[in-house]
């Protein structure tokens, strides 16, 4: 019989993941400014310290009330489905992930309770600038596909629970 995870590891995971998160962005508003950049505006990797009053890319700038209500539905049916999938599925990827997307989304709707916008700061290149909570929506969401395409158990086209 393998053995089961606990929960207790999944909710510390996402306490940790979510310390994280208000620790990079608590570091990252007490030493900048808007629109600063360490090392330097043109560099490839740089803390650009931004607010995006928006979703992914800067979509549904200004709209801050309807996010906060879509994202607190979003991580309620996140959160069940954990629940769901602890009690029938079990599989450690599959929580992980789950737990991640929860993490990231309660970190950045922290920010657009408390600031009205969300805090980001992590830009690569060209891409729009991010934040630890975008990595782990974005990590959470990876291992959702690796999980469904590799790992989700089937036999003759059914789910057999993880035991």
């Amino acid at each position: 019989m393998k053995s089961k995870p606990i929960f207790i590891i999944y909710i510390v995971m996402f306490l940790v993941l979510l310390r994280v998160d208000r620790v990079t962005k608590n570091l990252v508003m007490q030493n900048m400014q808007v629109g600063d950049a360490y090392p330097s505006q043109d560099s490839f990797f740089a803390i650009r310290y931004t607010l995006n009053t928006g979703v992914s890319f800067s979509m549904l700038e200004g709209q801050t009330e309807m996010l906060i209500v879509l994202q607190i539905i979003l991580i309620a049916v996140v959160t069940a489905a954990c629940v769901f999938t602890y009690i029938k599925m079990r599989h450690p990827v599959l929580q992980t992930s789950l737990c991640w997307i929860v993490a990231g989304g309660a970190g950045n709707l922290i920010d657009r309770v408390s600031f009205g916008h969300v805090i980001d700061f992590i830009s690569v290149g060209s891409f729009p600038v991010w934040n630890f909570a975008d990595m782990c929506v974005v990590g959470g969401c990876i291992l959702i596909a690796i999980y469904l395409l590799w790992l989700y158990p089937k036999r003759n086209g059914e789910e057999i629970p993880d035991e």
